[in-house]
């Protein structure tokens, strides 16, 4: 039995080691895979010369050089035809990168399955990527027509029976409280620098709060509104560091001496940092988007604008028996319900009885 995985349009491992998330990638879900499928393939928008600690099993499979992304997606199966004809089964991560996986399947008659993982043209929208919005319009339900399964991380208004809903996912072991006491009055976000990160909220909240002049905000994350932030932080007497993009286990050691974690995005998808900020036992706050999976006042707090942000922000400083009860109270929710490697496979699972039909 042959997986082929295909990586997002324009995606990278080298795009992912840059971000970090390499090492996430290769630990849970390409070693549980080589152990259990024959063969690997895996499909980028380039590594062709790089060198990375990968399953033996596992091929890596570069676009050519000269060939555009968006070409690239419509050619892949028959410029990859030998090997598209030996593949068993298809997962792709994300809905928007599906289309050489719906042409395999249309060709070929080879079945897949596919991640849709939050509203892609809501973020197209927020980002003012008018072209992107549109593209997406037409190829998400393509895409999902056409899957034999639909991976959703959470509860979503799609009325599809081919829907399983499985979550995205934290390694417990890893992502836990630390030993030492945790920095008073500092304040962490990880993220894009982008619009729908709306980390100017964020920003906003901290001016408003009581403690402003005692808060130290850090912001881990690269993109295109750095400058525009530190302006606006420097404006608003907020201290503010934007630090670039740390390894995915380095993280680990911000949520543990975090004093809060906070998350004022637009609009999300079951974000992967705030269950790792959970996992932790940090103390939480967001607003309230769809994929959202804090109960408040229970497992983190959470509020509309960034007048109630501040007020709930002052609540988790001046009381840590708070802080600390919705931190213990977090990590338990995600023991029970969002340990990535039992996710990873019931995943497996799923896509094992799919290539068995």
């Amino acid at each position: 039995m042959k997986l082929g995985l295909i990586l997002s349009p324009g995606d990278t491992l080298a795009k992912q080691s840059q971000s970090g998330q390499l090492d996430r990638l290769r630990k849970y879900y390409f070693q549980p895979y080589s152990k259990s499928f024959a063969h690997i393939y895996l499909f980028t928008y380039g590594d062709s010369y790089q060198a990375y600690s990968l399953p033996w099993n596992l091929t890596l499979v570069p676009k050519p050089r000269f060939i555009p992304n968006y070409l690239y997606q419509l050619f892949l199966p028959f410029i990859h035809r030998k090997i598209v004809k030996n593949i068993s089964v298809f997962r792709v991560f994300q809905t928007p990168g599906g289309l050489p996986a719906l042409i395999s399947k249309i060709f070929f008659n080879k079945p897949y399955i596919v991640t849709y993982g939050y509203n892609y043209v809501r973020f197209a929208e927020i980002e003012n990527q008018v072209f992107l919005e549109k593209v997406f319009r037409l190829i998400v339900p393509l895409v999902l027509h056409f899957a034999n399964k639909i991976i959703i991380t959470f509860k979503s208004s799609l009325a599809d029976p081919k829907i399983v809903i499985i979550h995205n996912g934290v390694d417990p072991r890893v992502f836990k409280p630390g030993r030492k006491s945790k920095k008073p009055h500092l304040i962490l976000s990880v993220g894009r620098l982008v619009n729908q990160k709306n980390y100017e909220r964020l920003i906003k909240t901290i001016s408003l709060s009581r403690f402003r002049q005692q808060i130290r905000l850090v912001i881990i994350g690269v993109g295109p509104l750095r400058s525009k932030l530190l302006s606006l932080s420097q404006k608003l007497k907020v201290d503010l560091e934007i630090i670039p993009n740390v390894k995915h286990s380095l993280l680990a050691v911000w949520y543990q001496k975090a004093s809060v974690f906070a998350l004022t995005s637009r609009i999300e998808g079951q974000v992967k940092v705030l269950l790792e900020a959970l996992s932790s036992g940090c103390a939480c706050l967001t607003t309230p988007f769809i994929g959202n999976m804090i109960k408040h006042q229970s497992t983190g707090l959470i509020g509309k604008n960034s007048r109630q942000l501040s007020v709930q922000l002052d609540l988790l400083l001046s009381d840590p028996k708070l802080s600390q009860n919705l931190g213990r109270q977090a990590r338990q929710f995600i023991i029970d319900n969002f340990d990535l490697k039992k996710l990873v496979n019931q995943e497996i699972k799923l896509l094992q009885s799919i290539a068995n039909l």
